[in-house]
């Protein structure tokens, strides 16, 4: 290993989109490195060659980088330790397979898919564990010369000792695998290829690794990891395995709830210092209780030991919250300049500033901004009960003196808008008209809604000559 400083590492397999559990991975080992000035790896683990695909590795990273988290070494941004990729680092994982042979540590196995297949059914019709059988352990070299005649191709497996293997979870405490309930398993198949086991501890050790944080789905793998550890006479890091992600029913996070990828939650239009603060509260609570944090004050504040082994349940609609929040707390300019990208209808809108203004009320994700925005577009047809507010006889006069306004008080900014409603409100409450019964007959004449963003935004957006044209057109009909 190199040095003493902390080192982690976040290891995705390029087999699809960046789920938001391994996110969640990924921001608890950089939220540790970065607080404690310590270093983190990207690296790539494509051993599987048939699923594993160049896109969504460049996938991954984009969304990893859009996230707000970065990492010292990696594929794109190399370093002293590299490859980054698994495929490219084959000689390394049979060098020590070749090893752990020489030194009785592993053996050949010449057993079939089909026969292992046979004995796991077998095993599992008596009641047994379906674990190897250990055929192969002991085969004579006579048997073994047999066999490559056959043109049987040899996996190589590890030979697991007698005896419990324990070790020390930085969550969970103590963690004990009895003796007996981990088989020989591969660390080489007859392919070539590497086994899962055998390139996570060597890359591992080899990258300096001193701190393996992933999710407890690798709990029943760490047994294998510590047995290779000890193999290669390497002193394990420490580990610490945090819950999953749950859907509200309890169940694994899936697609029956909504999206569960980085990338749907992007193109939704979540900001990424939401999405960052929302996963980190999955089964961490920040001193003091706060919610609402940005990545620095997350990375100030996280500490491994307040995290919780409980399950941690995907609660979209506390998500859609923090994001409102998040919204908020953004600085206007730059909010624009996100809001652009999704509603390109209006980007190009000399005041679009003044419309994303008027819905940031309402707004909870950007790509809700089409929707919200729809009332400064052509009026909806009217309904029974718009035609009411709009028809009637006081709609009428309202409408009317408010055209006139319209010609009387042009307006060039929304100062001027708020104005022109304020004198308009005043003429009509003297004669005692509610507030809601002089904006609502202008608003529904206007845009054909009952709701919708401030009136005073969509005048100064359209200008006294549109709206005037507007309430024109609306008295028109009513005729």
């Amino acid at each position: 290993m190199e040095g003493n400083g902390i080192k982690v590492r976040f290891a995705p397999s390029p087999t699809g989109e960046l789920h938001l559990g391994s996110a969640r991975t990924a921001l608890f080992n950089w939220l540790f490195a970065r607080g404690k000035g310590g270093r983190m790896v990207l690296r790539m683990e494509d051993t599987d060659q048939e699923r594993s695909d160049p896109r969504f590795e460049d996938s991954i990273i984009a969304d990893l980088r859009w996230l707000g988290i970065d990492w010292d070494e990696g594929p794109d941004v190399g370093g002293p330790n590299g490859p980054y990729r698994q495929s490219e680092r084959f000689e390394v994982y049979r060098g020590l397979a070749k090893r752990l042979l020489e030194e009785g540590k592993a053996y050949p196995c010449y057993c079939t898919p089909e026969e292992l297949e046979e004995k796991k059914k077998k095993a599992l019709e008596e009641g047994r564990p379906s674990l190897y059988d250990g055929s192969c352990r002991e085969l004579p070299e006579s048997r073994r010369a047999s066999l490559e005649a056959e043109g049987r191709r040899a996996a190589i497996r590890f030979r697991v000792r007698e005896g419990d293997i324990a070790f020390r979870d930085l969550l969970h405490g103590w963690v004990v695998f009895p003796s007996g309930t981990v088989g020989d398993f591969i660390i080489m198949r007859s392919d070539g290829r590497p086994g899962f086991h055998l390139a996570v501890v060597a890359d591992d050790v080899l990258m300096g690794i001193t701190h393996v944080i992933r999710g407890e789905d690798h709990l029943s793998n760490t047994p294998r990891h510590l047995l290779i550890y000890e193999a290669l006479g390497e002193s394990p890091p420490q580990f610490l395995h945090h819950s999953l992600l749950l859907d509200p029913d309890g169940g694994k996070m899936s697609k029956r709830f909504g999206a569960v990828t980085v990338r749907e939650h992007r193109e939704a239009g979540y900001l990424p210092e939401a999405l960052l603060n929302y996963l980190a509260l999955l089964s961490w609570s920040p001193p003091g209780g706060k919610e609402v944090m940005r990545p620095e004050e997350m990375v100030r504040e996280f500490d491994l030991s307040g995290l919780s082994a409980s399950p941690a349940v995907f609660d979209r609609s506390k998500l859609r919250w923090l994001n409102q929040r998040h919204i908020r707390l953004m600085p206007f300019p730059r909010l624009v300049e996100l809001a652009r990208a999704y509603a390109p209808g209006w980007s190009s809108h000399p005041l679009f500033h003044l419309m994303v203004e008027a819905v940031l009320d309402n707004m909870a994700v950007l790509g809700e901004l089409p929707k919200l925005l729809e009332p400064f577009g052509e009026p909806k047809e009217l309904g029974e009960k718009e035609e009411e507010w709009v028809y009637g006889e006081t709609g009428r006069k309202i409408l009317e003196r408010a055209q006139v306004l319209f010609r009387e008080m042009p307006w060039k900014d929304l100062d001027g808008a708020k104005d022109v409603l304020s004198v308009l409100k005043g003429i009509f409450l003297e004669r005692g008209l509610q507030a809601k019964e002089v904006l609502m007959p202008l608003r529904v004449a206007l845009t054909g809604r009952e709701e919708g963003p401030p009136l005073s935004y969509l005048l100064a957006v359209w200008g006294p000559e549109e709206a005037a044209e507007r309430v024109k057109r609306a008295l028109s009909r009513s005729c």
